[in-house]
């Protein structure tokens, strides 16, 4: 790293380096990142939970570990944020809502462990939005503070563009990871469906939940899943599938020179006329290495097929807090809730049905291409906190399971970013994180 950077440039690969380096007194260090996350958190809001006793035990956990003389894991004293449905033994686990404040779970969840366990220290849990549907919480656009961050990842997206940590950890059911990315201007990752366990997370559609990664770079994304990911024996969805090399294949050089097209969805109408124009402009600028190519009109039924599969797996898992506590749920939420209880069973079954078709229904456009390219988003984050914005741009994606990155490459007016979304074949992860590193990289070479 280079002298004098300041700590909340650093990315996760950058802290372990300083740390492991002996570069700083572990303790001391996060004594002095804590007192400066409180204060950038302030007009944030970002930490549903930043508790300065459990920090401190982990970084003296960290100290010991590294008085000992052992071998320092590969993550080994870089903070990682916690999305609040994602349970900690030591932060409280609420899910963004007041019914459960102050719940302790007896467990952490499987990537949490496993984070542990690589050195990472678990530095808060970030604010979610209700039960990670689409009421907003308090947290604000580190761009703008009259901007949302998006949702339901809100608080771990904001973290990480703020310098809080260098990465957080997020879920995705429709655009709750990428969409988060793309408006506050960083990095998001949401692997193949399974490649990460969910054991430990709260259940909002286990037909379509998926968690994800923020982070500052590729490295950091290929990293930090790669020590996550895996079969954990709890959840089926993960059943049989071995550990991710993503790090080594995402920095390997690409035996061919990649190719990407560029489709402007059924939505494209949608979008904000200056994002029409940036992606125009990136068409345009990448000519030779992106295509532009249509998607079928068929896909504006998946939207259908996502709503009542969600909406009747939302209903199911809050059964519960809907009938001991309704008064506690917001107004949305209980009218969402209701929905799902009115979707047919043949409704869902045929939406559930759907999910393995659309995950292959693309493969014909990664015979000739190595990602499908569309915005990450209909334009900057709105303005105003009624809305976390339309994940629209996911919908498809996230319902096949195919993984998927947001790359913070344009900028519209005001200085607010916009991601250009790239999607991969299923399972295909490693390669899909060497093309994005490759068109970044190609990217910011044209730019000049």
């Amino acid at each position: 790293m280079s002298s004098g950077q300041p700590v909340r440039e650093f990315t996760a690969a950058q802290y372990h380096e300083h740390l492991a380096e002996g570069h700083a007194d572990v303790v001391e260090f996060f004594d002095r990142l804590l007192v400066d996350a409180r204060a950038a958190d302030t007009p944030l809001h970002a930490f549903a939970s930043l508790d300065e006793r459990v920090i401190r035990l982990q970084a003296e956990h960290l100290r010991a570990l590294r008085a000992r003389g052992d071998t320092l894991p590969p993550l080994y004293g870089v903070p990682i944020a916690v999305k609040d449905i994602i349970d900690t033994i030591d932060f409280p686990t609420a899910c963004g809502s007041p019914i459960h404040e102050g719940r302790y779970a007896s467990a952490d969840a499987t990537i949490v462990r496993r984070l542990r366990e690589a050195g990472a220290l678990i530095f808060g849990k970030s604010v979610t939005t209700e039960f990670a549907t689409f009421v907003p919480g308090a947290t604000r656009n580190p761009h703008d503070l009259e901007h949302t961050p998006g949702g339901s990842s809100s608080g771990s997206a904001v973290a990480v563009a703020a310098g809080i940590v260098p990465a957080a950890l997020g879920t995705q059911t429709n655009g709750s990871v990428l969409r988060p990315a793309s408006y506050c201007g960083i990095y998001g990752f949401k692997p193949t469906r399974g490649v990460l366990p969910r054991s430990g997370i709260f259940d909002q559609s286990p037909s379509l939940d998926q968690p994800g990664v923020f982070a500052r770079s590729i490295d950091d994304l290929a990293l930090i899943t790669e020590l996550m990911s895996g079969d954990d024996g709890l959840d089926a969805v993960a059943r049989g599938i071995a550990p991710r090399r993503l790090l080594q294949v995402s920095r390997s050089e690409p035996p061919v020179t990649p190719r990407f097209c560029f489709v402007r969805t059924p939505w494209w109408d949608q979008m904000d006329e200056e994002a029409r124009q940036a992606c125009d402009a990136f068409v345009e600028l990448m000519a030779g290495a992106v295509d532009v190519a249509e998607l079928p009109d068929i896909v504006r039924q998946v939207v259908g097929w996502h709503a009542s599969l969600n909406d009747a797996e939302l209903a199911f898992a809050l059964q519960r807090e809907y009938r001991h506590h309704r008064e506690l749920l917001s107004a949305p939420l209980r009218e969402r809730v209701e929905q799902g209880q009115r979707v047919s069973v043949i409704d869902y079954l045929t939406a559930r049905d759907r999910v393995a078709h659309v995950a292959v229904a693309f493969d014909e456009y990664f015979d000739r291409y190595d990602a499908i390219l569309t915005p990450a988003a209909l334009g900057a984050a709105p303005r105003g906190f009624a809305t976390t914005g339309n994940p629209i741009m996911q919908t498809v994606w996230s319902f096949g399971g195919l993984p998927s990155v947001s790359l913070p490459l344009l900028q519209l007016s005001g200085g607010m970013p916009l991601g250009v979304q790239a999607v991969g074949r299923l399972h295909h992860d490693g390669r899909l994180l060497r093309s994005a590193r490759w068109l970044v990289d190609e990217f910011l070479k044209r730019s000049r």
